[in-house]
């Protein structure tokens, strides 16, 4: 919607904040392509797909990896979580957040992040934990929120992170190949997108379609 826009200035060590449930975000540096890029910190509902996108050099081969803090896998709590490689980015969105998508033309990556637990991935196969599961041993929540008179925030937890590593040569912390300048796109052909969330028909703007895949 803002393709004309520069964007937002992001640091090596980035606070970001804004709306999810929608198309998504997408990410570009100044240099390239980063080797390695960590999220920590989250502070994301289940029930709304933060959508990441970030464009490298086609081909590009990754380990993605979610890592839970302070944990020791066992028979029935695993530490780690191995990301899998899936054939379109709405089956990364409807994935339970353990999936990614490269697309081999333009080479945009998606992933779809998620909060989860703090000290464990699975139990012991991943999962991604709703708001009314319980944590490890049965121990409070799976993901600490703030709740009050209906409202609920999950709350971040300190030490697990998600790690997206690139397989690329390197010039320092970028990938020594520029990626394509390419955007993902986010409405069909016939369609312009009229809220972060939505595209309508330019023809007949009472037909509209939704990053869920719904329509009306």
């Amino acid at each position: 919607m803002f393709q004309q826009d520069s964007g937002l200035p992001v640091t090596a060590q980035a606070d970001v904040a804004g709306p999810v449930g929608g198309f998504g975000w997408e990410l570009k540096l100044i240099q390239g392509a980063p080797k390695t890029l960590q999220f920590q910190f989250l502070e994301v509902r289940s029930d709304n797909p933060l959508m990441f996108h970030i464009a490298y050099p086609p081909g590009t081969a990754f380990t993605i990896t979610a890592n839970a803090a302070w944990c020791t896998s066992d028979q029935y709590y695993s530490c780690k979580e191995v990301f899998q490689s899936v054939s379109s980015v709405a089956a990364v969105r409807s994935s339970l957040g353990n999936t990614y998508f490269m697309n081999q033309t333009t080479g945009i990556l998606s992933v779809r992040i998620i909060q989860f637990p703090q000290t464990y991935t699975g139990n012991p196969n991943w999962f991604l934990p709703k708001a009314t599961d319980t944590g490890k041993w049965g121990s409070g929540f799976a993901v600490e929120r703030f709740e009050r008179s209906g409202v609920y925030l999950p709350m971040l937890t300190w030490g697990p992170w998600l790690e997206i590593a690139a397989n690329c040569a390197a010039s320092g912390p970028f990938c020594s190949q520029l990626p394509l300048n390419v955007t993902l796109p986010v409405c069909s052909a016939g369609y312009q997108q009229v809220a972060y969330d939505k595209c309508c028909s330019i023809t007949n703007p009472t037909t509209c379609v939704f990053a869920n895949g719904s329509s009306r």
